[in-house]
Protein backbone atom coordinates (compact mmCIF):
# COMPACT_ATOMS: atom_id res chain seq x y z
CA UNK A 1 0.00 0.00 0.00
CA UNK A 2 1.47 3.74 -0.56
CA UNK A 3 1.55 5.73 2.45
CA UNK A 4 3.10 9.14 2.73
CA UNK A 5 3.99 8.23 6.34
CA UNK A 6 7.40 7.95 7.56
CA UNK A 7 8.04 4.91 9.65
CA UNK A 8 10.95 3.47 12.20
CA UNK A 9 12.53 0.24 11.04
CA UNK A 10 14.63 -2.21 13.14
CA UNK A 11 16.18 -5.11 11.50
CA UNK A 12 13.76 -4.53 8.87
CA UNK A 13 10.73 -4.20 10.78
CA UNK A 14 8.37 -1.59 11.65
CA UNK A 15 9.01 0.21 15.16
CA UNK A 16 5.42 1.32 16.18
CA UNK A 17 4.76 4.41 17.93
CA UNK A 18 0.82 4.49 17.69
CA UNK A 19 -1.00 1.13 19.51
CA UNK A 20 -0.98 -1.76 16.58
CA UNK A 21 -3.42 -3.85 18.86
CA UNK A 22 -6.78 -2.39 17.58
CA UNK A 23 -9.27 -3.93 14.84
CA UNK A 24 -8.47 -0.73 12.74
CA UNK A 25 -4.85 -1.94 12.12
CA UNK A 26 -6.42 -5.67 11.44
CA UNK A 27 -5.10 -7.13 15.29
CA UNK A 28 -7.04 -9.82 16.49
CA UNK A 29 -7.97 -12.37 19.44
CA UNK A 30 -7.35 -15.46 18.68
CA UNK A 31 -7.40 -17.33 22.06
CA UNK A 32 -9.82 -16.05 25.25
CA UNK A 33 -13.65 -15.86 25.54
CA UNK A 34 -15.23 -12.74 25.27
CA UNK A 35 -19.19 -11.94 25.00
CA UNK A 36 -18.73 -9.46 22.30
CA UNK A 37 -15.73 -10.60 19.53
CA UNK A 38 -12.11 -8.23 19.93
CA UNK A 39 -13.50 -6.94 23.50
CA UNK A 40 -10.19 -6.70 24.24
CA UNK A 41 -8.83 -4.35 20.80
CA UNK A 42 -11.47 -2.16 20.82
CA UNK A 43 -10.14 0.77 22.88
CA UNK A 44 -13.14 1.07 25.26
CA UNK A 45 -11.47 1.09 29.08
CA UNK A 46 -14.89 2.47 30.07
CA UNK A 47 -17.61 0.37 29.65
CA UNK A 48 -17.23 -2.88 31.78
CA UNK A 49 -19.30 -4.36 34.56
CA UNK A 50 -19.51 -8.05 36.20
CA UNK A 51 -21.05 -9.24 32.68
CA UNK A 52 -19.29 -7.63 29.62
CA UNK A 53 -16.44 -5.80 28.60
CA UNK A 54 -13.61 -7.97 28.95
CA UNK A 55 -12.14 -11.51 27.79
CA UNK A 56 -11.35 -14.36 30.03
CA UNK A 57 -9.18 -17.52 30.35
CA UNK A 58 -9.71 -20.02 32.56
CA UNK A 59 -6.50 -20.55 35.12
CA UNK A 60 -4.73 -23.36 34.59
CA UNK A 61 -6.10 -23.83 31.00
CA UNK A 62 -5.64 -21.52 28.08
CA UNK A 63 -4.72 -18.35 27.51
CA UNK A 64 -5.12 -14.88 26.29
CA UNK A 65 -3.55 -14.65 22.72
CA UNK A 66 -3.45 -11.43 20.50
CA UNK A 67 -2.26 -11.75 16.92
CA UNK A 68 -1.25 -8.35 15.51
CA UNK A 69 -1.37 -7.85 11.65
CA UNK A 70 1.98 -8.19 10.85
CA UNK A 71 5.55 -8.75 12.75
CA UNK A 72 6.32 -5.43 14.88
CA UNK A 73 9.60 -4.47 16.80
CA UNK A 74 7.65 -4.31 20.35
CA UNK A 75 8.81 -2.94 23.55
CA UNK A 76 6.09 -2.84 25.71
CA UNK A 77 2.64 -3.33 25.82
CA UNK A 78 -0.06 -2.16 28.21
CA UNK A 79 -2.99 -4.11 30.05
CA UNK A 80 -6.36 -3.19 32.03
CA UNK A 81 -7.12 -5.48 34.14
CA UNK A 82 -11.05 -6.34 35.67
CA UNK A 83 -10.96 -4.11 38.86
CA UNK A 84 -14.62 -3.70 39.71
CA UNK A 85 -13.97 -4.92 42.79
CA UNK A 86 -10.60 -5.55 44.97
CA UNK A 87 -9.31 -8.84 43.41
CA UNK A 88 -6.29 -8.50 42.78
CA UNK A 89 -4.41 -10.84 39.58
CA UNK A 90 -0.82 -12.22 38.85
CA UNK A 91 0.55 -13.67 35.50
CA UNK A 92 2.87 -13.80 32.84
CA UNK A 93 3.36 -12.50 29.24
CA UNK A 94 5.08 -14.04 26.50
CA UNK A 95 5.58 -13.33 22.29
CA UNK A 96 6.36 -14.90 18.93
CA UNK A 97 6.02 -14.74 15.74
CA UNK A 98 5.24 -17.67 14.95
CA UNK A 99 3.32 -19.30 17.78
CA UNK A 100 5.87 -21.95 18.43
CA UNK A 101 9.27 -20.43 19.89
CA UNK A 102 7.64 -18.30 22.72
CA UNK A 103 9.73 -15.31 25.09
CA UNK A 104 8.99 -14.42 28.08
CA UNK A 105 8.93 -10.75 28.56
CA UNK A 106 7.26 -10.25 31.91
CA UNK A 107 6.95 -12.69 34.69
CA UNK A 108 4.36 -11.34 37.55
CA UNK A 109 3.23 -14.56 38.61
CA UNK A 110 4.36 -13.58 42.09
CA UNK A 111 2.93 -10.06 42.39
CA UNK A 112 -0.63 -8.84 43.26
CA UNK A 113 -1.55 -6.84 40.15
CA UNK A 114 -4.39 -4.87 39.87
CA UNK A 115 -6.47 -2.35 37.16
CA UNK A 116 -3.46 -1.11 34.51
CA UNK A 117 -0.46 -2.95 33.91
CA UNK A 118 2.49 -1.32 32.04
CA UNK A 119 5.17 -4.02 30.76
CA UNK A 120 8.40 -2.97 29.35
CA UNK A 121 11.10 -5.33 27.72
CA UNK A 122 14.10 -5.41 25.15
CA UNK A 123 12.41 -4.49 21.76
CA UNK A 124 12.00 -7.85 19.86
CA UNK A 125 10.11 -8.76 16.76
CA UNK A 126 6.06 -10.43 17.77
CA UNK A 127 3.24 -10.92 15.93
CA UNK A 128 1.54 -12.90 18.84
CA UNK A 129 1.42 -11.39 22.37
CA UNK A 130 0.05 -14.51 24.85
CA UNK A 131 -1.21 -13.56 28.25
CA UNK A 132 -1.31 -16.12 30.79
CA UNK A 133 -3.13 -15.38 34.13
CA UNK A 134 -2.09 -17.81 36.93
CA UNK A 135 -3.51 -16.99 40.12
CA UNK A 136 -6.94 -14.66 40.99
CA UNK A 137 -7.89 -13.72 44.64
CA UNK A 138 -11.26 -13.92 43.90
CA UNK A 139 -12.04 -17.22 41.54
CA UNK A 140 -10.05 -19.05 39.19
CA UNK A 141 -10.67 -16.80 36.24
CA UNK A 142 -8.31 -14.31 34.41
CA UNK A 143 -10.22 -11.21 33.08
CA UNK A 144 -8.60 -8.71 31.01
CA UNK A 145 -10.21 -5.46 29.85
CA UNK A 146 -8.09 -4.10 27.76
CA UNK A 147 -4.85 -4.25 25.59
CA UNK A 148 -2.58 -2.39 23.73
CA UNK A 149 0.91 -2.68 22.47
CA UNK A 150 3.11 -0.24 22.42
CA UNK A 151 1.69 1.04 25.49
CA UNK A 152 0.13 4.49 24.69
CA UNK A 153 1.73 7.50 27.64
CA UNK A 154 -0.57 9.97 26.60
CA UNK A 155 -3.60 7.90 27.28
CA UNK A 156 -2.65 6.92 30.57
CA UNK A 157 -2.53 10.66 31.49
CA UNK A 158 -5.51 11.34 30.58
CA UNK A 159 -7.02 8.40 31.80
CA UNK A 160 -4.99 8.84 35.57
CA UNK A 161 -6.44 12.89 35.26
CA UNK A 162 -9.89 11.48 35.09
CA UNK A 163 -10.26 8.89 37.70
CA UNK A 164 -8.44 11.56 40.32
CA UNK A 165 -11.32 13.74 39.74
CA UNK A 166 -14.02 11.71 39.34
CA UNK A 167 -13.27 8.83 41.76
CA UNK A 168 -14.95 5.56 40.65
CA UNK A 169 -17.04 6.04 37.69
CA UNK A 170 -17.29 2.20 37.12
CA UNK A 171 -21.35 1.78 37.07
CA UNK A 172 -20.20 -2.08 38.55
CA UNK A 173 -18.91 -0.16 41.47
CA UNK A 174 -22.10 2.02 41.88
CA UNK A 175 -25.12 0.37 40.61
CA UNK A 176 -24.46 -3.32 40.56
CA UNK A 177 -24.83 -5.54 43.46
CA UNK A 178 -22.57 -8.41 42.70
CA UNK A 179 -24.05 -10.73 45.28
CA UNK A 180 -27.38 -10.11 43.38
CA UNK A 181 -26.20 -11.29 39.87
CA UNK A 182 -26.96 -14.78 39.68
CA UNK A 183 -24.22 -16.77 38.23
CA UNK A 184 -24.12 -18.14 35.03
CA UNK A 185 -24.97 -21.90 34.00
CA UNK A 186 -21.94 -24.20 33.70
CA UNK A 187 -22.25 -24.10 29.97
CA UNK A 188 -22.03 -20.24 29.30
CA UNK A 189 -19.16 -18.46 28.81
CA UNK A 190 -17.55 -16.40 29.60
CA UNK A 191 -16.94 -16.58 33.19
CA UNK A 192 -18.20 -13.61 35.22
CA UNK A 193 -15.52 -12.24 37.52
CA UNK A 194 -18.20 -13.16 39.89
CA UNK A 195 -18.55 -16.60 39.87
CA UNK A 196 -16.31 -19.60 40.22
CA UNK A 197 -16.53 -22.48 37.37
CA UNK A 198 -15.23 -25.03 39.73
CA UNK A 199 -18.25 -24.64 41.91
CA UNK A 200 -21.32 -23.93 42.43
CA UNK A 201 -20.61 -21.56 44.85
CA UNK A 202 -19.46 -18.10 44.03
CA UNK A 203 -16.37 -16.45 45.53
CA UNK A 204 -15.94 -12.47 46.24
CA UNK A 205 -13.42 -10.89 47.76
Amino acid sequence: MFTNKTFTLEKGLIVPMENVATIADCASVIEGVSRSRNALLNGDTKNYDWDSGYTCHQLGSGAIVVQLAQPYMIGSIRLLLWDCDDRSYSYYVEVSTNQQQWTMVADRTKVSCKSWQSVTFERQPASFIRIVGTHNTANEVFHCVHFECPEQQSSQKEENSEELGTGDTSPAGQQLDPHALQAPSGNSLPSSPGSNPRSSNRQHQ
